[in-house]
């Protein structure tokens, strides 16, 4: 093990922890002190590391060590006052079992209301390398990672490149902002959004209060929020997709699928399995149904195009209070439609196909119109039903097809522009902490010439 000593250099063998503690510097009453660390590691395997405050970066280095840069800040009316802060900080680097390594910083309980001490940690380790971080107040950033990744901070944003290994990572307060991910992930987060790239596994992703936005996720997808749009490219299995108020977007969806809202609209681009869509306030917009579907909505529009065969297709609705519904059927689908309007006045049904209807056949009546009828010979039901609005039953036609797929393909047009330029934006960052660590050593090797 080595501790690191303000103002020490501990001598070590080569092949063990090398540490070592600076002497403060100031600007004004700003005092900060560099605190280096090497520790012999192994690719695949794990640091531990552990932080009672400060952000911690974390990059790819050399494959045989992880290497560490602390930076502590202070505001102090003296060198004593910031010496005596500073030597009450203590840092722990020391090896780990299988290759890994084992990095702690903590401020002892009685000297914790010194909260004017900052602390910083840019970590270099092995691209092949596992990592478990905590700390209790600051962000985490990793720009890239070939091994598996669990980071939770109770105060700050979370930040990663691409990542080949599950991923877990939580945070009490902030945004989470993932590349693309190489198996499972998890995220958490009391407060902000999550954003995450393509998932090669499962995914679940919640947040008290934020927007979520995934790509392709090649498993289950579940992510809920307390407060903003969901946004989703789409998953191979099921989606389970839940807002307590905004908009819901799905792209392509390889299984089920349950789309709930309290205030929005929902709109799926196309879906293998099952559809549920609930929302209290908002129009819903399903493409490319190949199943059945749920669609209820207190007040708004619904669109639903089906394209389910008679294997396919079971039991459905459409169901809204107030708003029209507009439905698109495969010419050669067996269904038995029953469609009803409540409060007819003003609002009337229109079918491509032959229907049987109760009421005024003009659709101008006080109360209810009824319109049913067996298409293809008949087959499971379609309900729909409202209670103030018109339906329209409508032949899907290439016409049609070419226009809802054109509306897509802008939608997500515009969606991966977005997407990309956050890429570019984290590249960004990513090359100016390289160029920061470059010049931080380049001036820690001046300044062991100057001492020579």
């Amino acid at each position: 093990m080595a501790a690191l000593i303000a103002g020490t250099i501990l001598p070590v063998r080569a092949e063990d922890s090398y540490v070592k503690r600076g002497t403060p510097q100031h600007q004004g009453r700003l005092w900060s002190e560099e605190a280096e660390c090497t520790v012999p590691v192994k690719e695949g395997g794990r640091l531990v590391f552990r932080a009672d405050l400060g952000s911690v970066s974390v990059r790819p280095g050399a494959s045989d060590r992880l290497q560490c840069s602390v930076h502590l800040t202070v505001y102090a009316a003296s060198e004593a006052e910031a010496r005596n802060t500073f030597s009450h900080y203590e840092l722990i680097a020391r090896r780990g079992d299988n290759g890994g390594a084992y990095l702690t910083g903590r401020l002892p309980s009685e000297k914790r209301q010194r909260r004017s001490l900052s602390v910083s940690f840019d970590l270099q380790v092995p691209a092949k390398f596992n990592l478990d971080l905590e700390t209790q107040g600051g962000g985490v950033e990793v720009t890239q990672l070939e091994g598996e990744l669990r980071a939770v901070t109770a105060g700050g944003d979370i930040h990663t490149g691409d990542v080949k290994g599950p991923v877990r990572v939580e945070t009490a307060g902030g945004a989470i902002d993932l590349g693309n991910m190489g198996q499972r992930v998890e995220a958490h987060t009391a407060g902000g959004g999550i954003h995450v790239g393509d998932v090669r596994g499962d995914a679940t992703l919640e947040t008290s209060g934020g927007e979520i936005v995934a790509g392709m996720v090649q498993g289950t997808l579940r992510a809920e929020t307390a407060g903003g749009d969901i946004v989703l490219r789409g998953a191979s299995g099921p989606i389970y997709a839940e807002t307590a108020g905004g908009q819901i977007q799905l792209g392509q969806c390889g299984a089920n699928v349950r789309a709930e809202t309290a205030g929005g609209s929902i709109h799926v681009d196309a879906a293998r399995g099952r559809v549920e869509a609930e929302t209290a306030g908002g129009g819903i917009d399903l493409m490319q149904l190949m199943s059945g579907v749920r669609a209820e909505s207190a007040a708004g529009p619904i669109v639903a195009q089906i394209n389910a065969s008679r294997g396919t297709f079971v039991p459905s609705s459409l169901e809204t209070s107030v708003g029209d519904i507009h439905v698109f059927l495969a010419p050669d689908l067996p269904l038995t439609i029953d469609a009803v309007i409540e409060e007819a006045t003003g609002h009337q049904i229109k079918s491509d196909f032959p229907l049987s209807l109760r009421g005024e056949p003009g659709g101008f009546m006080v109360g209810t119109v009824e319109g049913r009828g067996a298409l293809q010979g008949g087959g499971h039901e379609l309900k729909i039903h409202t209670v103030m609005g018109s339906i329209e039953i409508r032949r899907l036609d290439a016409a049609a097809l070419a226009k809802m797929k054109q509306s897509e393909d802008a939608f997500w047009r515009r969606w991966q522009e977005r997407w990309q330029e956050r890429q570019r934006h984290l590249n960004e960052v990513g090359r100016m902490i390289n160029e920061r660590e470059r010049e931080k050593q380049q001036q820690h090797d001046n300044d062991d010439d100057n001492d020579q």
